[in-house]
């Protein structure tokens, strides 16, 4: 590695960061993830629970568009983080559960993956996960707008 590869990679960090800011990039993400897992896990459910095919691909569709968005939304969250935001306890747990759900997210896909390749309806135990995940989505999105709101 010559000297000048850090001083780039530093350059172009701080530009995406400097884009992600200006563009408020992860807010507008944020609402992808945020809606886009809650419609799949109740499309499969009421899906299931009415036996309708078409809520069943809705929730498959879904799930997969909320897996292809959110790490961009995670990312993105990095790149947003302010420094009026450190040693703030709720945004630090805005972060990492962030973070930590942004994997997440891609065992929950791949549980759901099976299942549609299955051509099979989620199981009761796919729900209960998803609906914690669900639970978790929503508490570390209030702790994101509690910071971003709290002031106003």
């Amino acid at each position: 590695m010559t000297t000048i590869e850090p001083i780039l990679a530093a350059g172009i960090i701080s530009a995406l960061q400097q884009f992600v800011t200006v563009t408020k990039l992860h807010p507008i993400l944020v609402n992808f993830t945020a809606a886009l897992v809650p419609v799949s896990v109740a499309s499969d459910f009421i899906g299931r629970l009415c036996k309708i095919e078409s809520l069943r691909n809705t929730g498959w569709w879904t799930l997969f568009y909320a897996t292809v968005v959110t790490p961009f939304t995670a990312i993105t969250g990095w790149l947003f983080w302010m420094g009026d935001d450190n040693g703030v306890t709720g945004m630090t747990i805005h972060k990492w559960l962030g973070t930590g759900l942004a994997v997440l997210l891609f065992g929950l896909f791949a549980w759901r993956f099976n299942l549609h390749r299955k051509n099979q309806w989620p199981t009761t135990a796919y729900f209960i996960v998803a609906a914690i995940f669900v639970a978790a989505l929503a508490y570390q999105g209030h702790l994101g707008g509690e910071q971003v709101f709290s002031g106003m």
